[in-house]
């Protein structure tokens, strides 16, 4: 049923656009685009939107996002008769961010953590504050995603190991895996396995379980693997930048791939610097220091650390490195070898 849905899905053109997510400053004085610190913030979500914008999902998901953006855009205007519409417009402005960032993580990619447990605790953020944002992201893309995929709600008991508590009740595939995930996780919260009291509890739970479910629709609903998770194809590649890039540089990663005017690019960053490489096969056609200081939206979000010696991954990437959730990568015909270290902080 997945494949059928799948094949169903994926017929559609993958090119229409939603509405804005980000407050427009064209012409306007209002005070998220007159505030520095708001009008950072908006810039922010402009940027995850962008990303988004050239990220692959079916047309169905990016009208349920544009219907969201407009009852966000509805939900923001009232912060212009806030007591304290600074105030407001910083926080409906944060969640938003929150928001766009899982979307870009879940359609853009990298892939999502595996755990809210170790995505807070590498945040550093305050752990009940982490917890919640974390929870009211993924609550928000779950609802327009699952609106999207349009499933009946027997699919939905399909796809799911055990059939949801209180599924019969449900009117809605969003209701039945709500019910499901709270029966879950509060059943495991009094198995006699699980440590009492153990960091996140049921919340952390219901985030885990919800990121699970979001990344195998986000799938369905036409996402492409990022360019981490495709070591293996690029090989060839970041084999040759690599050799030509100690040349110039040491501790050498990649810490992004992206395509560009002129072809698909592969960026560099060394104890010096960064570089862009571009490489047929084993073969370089262009290496240089790269142009302007200024960092694309979603560089260093990933990267692939080569084996350097003994070396391992943590000492590489340094203070960031408790940011990191890293796993071991082989690719033996391009003589490749290291680890795809994929961050947890913002």
């Amino acid at each position: 049923m997945k494949i059928l849905f799948a094949m169903l899905l994926l017929a559609g053109s993958f090119l229409a656009t939603p509405a804005a997510a980000n407050v427009s400053c064209d012409g306007a004085a209002t005070l998220v685009c007159t505030d520095s610190a708001l009008r950072a913030l908006n810039e922010d979500l402009g940027a995850r939107e962008a990303l988004l914008k050239a990220a692959a999902m079916h047309p169905a998901f990016r009208s349920e996002l544009a219907e969201a953006n407009e009852d966000w855009e509805a939900a923001i205007e009232d912060c212009a008769a806030s007591a304290n519409a600074a105030a407001c417009y910083g926080k409906r402005l944060t969640q938003r961010i929150a928001v766009f960032d899982l979307l870009k993580r879940l359609f853009a990619g990298p892939h999502l953590p595996q755990s809210a447990v170790e995505a807070c605790s590498a945040r550093g953020a305050a752990s009940n504050a982490c917890y919640d944002g974390l929870f009211a992201a993924a609550d928000t893309v779950y609802a327009i995603t699952a609106r999207a995929f349009q499933t009946s709600l027997a699919a939905v008991n399909i796809q799911t190991p055990t059939a949801p508590d209180g599924g019969t009740q449900a009117s809605t595939a969003e209701e039945a895996f709500r019910a499901w995930r709270t029966a879950e996780c509060a059943a495991l919260s009094q198995s006699p396995m699980i440590e009492q009291g153990e960091a996140g509890g049921v919340i952390a739970c219901q985030i885990d379980l919800t990121w699970r479910e979001l990344s195998g629709l986000a799938a369905l609903l036409g996402r492409q693997p990022h360019w981490s998770e495709r070591i293996p194809d690029y090989a060839p590649r970041i084999r040759a930048c690599l050799d030509r890039g100690r040349d110039d540089d040491v501790d050498l990663r990649v810490v992004d791939i992206f395509m560009s005017e002129d072809g698909e690019v592969i960026r560099l960053m060394g104890s010096r610097g960064r570089y862009d490489c571009s490489a047929l096969a084993g073969t370089i056609s262009s290496f240089a220091a790269t142009q302007g200081r200024s960092v694309r939206p979603g560089e260093g979000e990933a990267a692939f650390i080569p084996v350097q010696g003994l070396r391992p991954p943590e000492q590489v990437l340094a203070a960031k490195a408790g940011c990191y959730e890293t796993q071991a990568v082989i690719v033996a015909e391009a003589r490749l070898s290291g680890w795809v270290a994929v961050s947890h902080c913002e």
